[in-house]
Formats: C-alpha cells, sequence, structure tokens
C-alpha cells in the first residue's frame, strides 16, 4: 500500500510528455478553430449590438417623425373643420339673404298687386259714383243726359265730392 503513495518518475514523465502531447494537438487543430469561433461569434455579437442600436435609433427617429406627422395631421384637421365651419356659416349667410331677397321679392310683389288692385277697384267706385251721379242726375233733370255732357257733370261732381271730402 505504500507503493501507491509513492511517485514512479518514469509514469509521471511520460504521463507530462503525453499531456504537453495532447495540449500542443489540442493547440494546433481544436484551441485555434475553437477561439477563432468565439472570435467570430463575439463580433457577431458586437455588430448585432451595433445593428440593434442603430435600429432602436432609426425607430426613435421614424418614432419622432411619424409624431410629428401626426401632429401635422391634427393642426390640418382643425384647420380643415375651421374652414368647412366658416363656410357653413358662409353657406347660410348666403341662403338667409336668398331667403330675405325672396320675401322682399314676394312683399314688393303683393304691394304691387295689393296697389294695382285699390287702383283698379278706385276705377271701378269711380265708375259706379259716374253711373250713380248720372243715374241722380237722370232722375233729378228729368232728362237723359249726353254721354260727353254727363260725363262732365259726373266729373264736375266728383270735383265736387273731393273738396267735400278734403274739408
Amino acid at each position: 500500500m505504500e507503493a501507491l503513495f509513492q511517485p514512479d518518475w518514469g509514469l509521471t514523465f511520460w504521463t507530462a510528455v503525453n499531456f504537453l502531447i495532447l495540449a500542443l494537438l489540442l493547440a494546433k487543430f481544436a484551441w485555434g478553430p475553437l477561439v477563432a469561433a468565439l472570435d467570430a461569434r463575439e463580433s457577431k455579437i458586437a455588430a448585432d449590438i451595433e445593428n440593434a442600436r442603430k435600429a432602436n435609433e432609426d425607430s426613435q427617429k421614424i418614432k419622432e417623425d411619424l409624431k410629428a406627422q401626426l401632429d401635422n395631421i391634427a393642426a390640418q384637421s382643425v384647420q380643415k373643420l375651421k374652414e368647412a365651419a366658416a363656410l357653413g356659416e358662409l353657406q347660410k349667410q348666403k341662403i338667409l339673404d336668398e331667403a330675405k331677397a325672396q320675401a322682399q321679392t314676394l312683399v314688393e310683389t303683393a304691394r304691387a298687386q295689393i296697389a294695382a288692385d285699390t287702383d283698379k277697384a278706385a276705377r271701378q267706385l269711380k265708375k259706379e259714383f259716374t253711373d250713380i251721379a248720372l243715374l241722380a242726375v237722370k232722375k233729378i233733370i228729368g232728362r237723359e243726359a249726353a254721354a260727353e255732357g254727363g260725363g262732365q257733370i259726373a266729373q264736375e261732381m266728383l270735383k265736387d265730392f273731393k273738396d267735400m271730402k278734403a274739408k
């Protein structure tokens, strides 16, 4: 059992030689490609981080641009609404003005019609008064008045009637 705890220098030498050969083989065939793969992965990760940072900056820039566009669209919408309200008010005023003009035209037409009807009624009344006056003259005088003479008498009576009415 003591032999197990005593070092065997030959075995130690060959173990060290095997380890060095294995280390050299690993360094030549495994560590080089492994380190190259790790370096490639590290540079890929660094590039991905840089791309993500750039993408984040780009997305922030796009976000700001979109916000500016939305603000611009909102401002344009408000302006369009104001323009539409002003146009609506203008149309309302135009319609009201047209309605007032039509109402004024109707009033003027009605006044003209009333004046025409009044004149017609006055002429009719004058004719009837003249006929009544001629009939009265005929009855009073007892003779048939000539058309011209009767018209003159009627005119004089109308004048007298107007003078009486004026007083």
